[in-house]
């Protein structure tokens, strides 16, 4: 399998993010890239790096509201210009969208468009976000070309970023882009999220579609991030409903439970007769993982992969959570190996 990386998926995250009413170190930190790249060579991989000279924008906006980007590519220039600006970009007030008035404002426009403090914005997040980009086109226009599966390793994440708003560490949905980018070739996509918490942003974006099935299977967001969305009973409206699936699981979901879970989640893909796949993969739902509440093994992910590929689609994994650095190097590799030898 050939792995796709971003340029920066080894540069230094953010350094803070607020968690239960406290500045905590961010744990998007740049061993995280290094130790998945580690796993991938370990493996077999062949190792590429997108390219920084694709046209993005195009592919962007047709996912993601036309204000929102613009807000994105001049955040941090813009913030910076104001006395005592702080080095990173977080919201100071969350306005009430439906009775707000729009405000052009540095601060106002962070409160709009920033949904948590779990996603600032500093001087280079915005390249960051854009190579994440060029990273999961570039293995999409390979997949249409023919390969088979492709693993590509993104910094930052995405698949909590809305339409038009980022939030849980994401700015622009990786997932989602690739999927709108597959339209182009086939008639249906499958996403199948396995990281730790809820594809919220993939959902919204896809939510009124029946050509893009979206699936999540993650921690009960009763009393777990992102706590409003990832519920069963949310289902796709108008054209897409049916075409969403939740399945949210209790604290310390252990391996034979969540393949079960993944196993219903596969029945509904075969069912739906998706042309490709896309597989939002977060290794936080390893037991470890400070950010994650699941006791999976590091093997969990050979069992995970292996059931994927019984699917026998194009495949693209595209990277997602997992925040425990000494196990992502196993981790990763325990996943290309279960999808490559079955």
């Amino acid at each position: 399998m050939k792995a796709i990386l971003s340029p920066y998926f080894d540069v230094e995250g953010p350094t803070k993010f607020l968690r239960r009413g406290r500045f905590v170190e961010h744990p998007d930190v740049a061993q995280r890239g290094n130790q998945i790249r580690l796993g991938l060579e370990e493996v077999g991989c062949e190792i590429l790096f997108a390219s920084s000279q694709l046209e993005l924008r195009e592919s962007i906006l047709a996912v993601h509201d036309r204000g929102y980007v613009d807000y994105l590519e001049g955040a941090w220039s813009n913030w910076s210009k104001m006395p005592d600006a702080s080095d990173e970009i977080f919201p100071n007030i969350f306005p009430n969208r439906h009775v707000a008035q729009f405000n052009h404002s540095p601060v106002a426009l962070a409160g709009w468009y920033l949904a948590d403090c779990a996603a600032p914005i500093g001087e280079y997040t915005w390249r960051n976000a854009l190579l994440s980009v060029s990273t999961v086109l570039e293995a999409v226009f390979r997949i249409r070309e023919g390969e088979s599966a492709i693993y590509a390793l993104c910094r930052p994440s995405g698949h909590h970023a809305s339409q038009d708003m980022a939030m849980g560490m994401c700015f622009l949905n990786n997932a989602a882009i690739a999927a709108q980018e597959f339209r182009k070739q086939f008639t249906k996509v499958a996403i199948l999220d396995i990281d730790m918490h809820h594809g919220n942003g993939t959902q919204q974006i896809f939510y009124h579609r029946s050509d893009v099935l979206t699936i999540s299977i993650h921690g009960n967001p009763t009393n777990f991030y992102p706590f409003y969305t990832g519920f069963e009973h949310e289902r796709g409206l108008g054209e897409g409903e049916a075409h969403n699936l939740n399945i949210p699981l209790p604290a310390g979901t252990g391996e034979a439970s969540y393949l079960q879970a993944l196993e219903k989640a596969t029945e509904v893909i075969s069912s739906f007769k998706a042309d490709v796949l896309i597989v939002a993969t977060g290794f936080d739902t390893f037991k470890s993982d400070p950010l994650g509440c699941f006791a999976l093994e590091s093997t969990s992910y050979n069992q995970i992969a292996s059931k994927i590929k019984l699917l026998d689609l194009p495949t693209l994994f595209v990277q997602e959570g997992g925040y425990f650095v000494p196990a992502l190097s196993e981790n990763v590799k325990q996943l290309i190996t279960g999808f490559e030898n079955t």
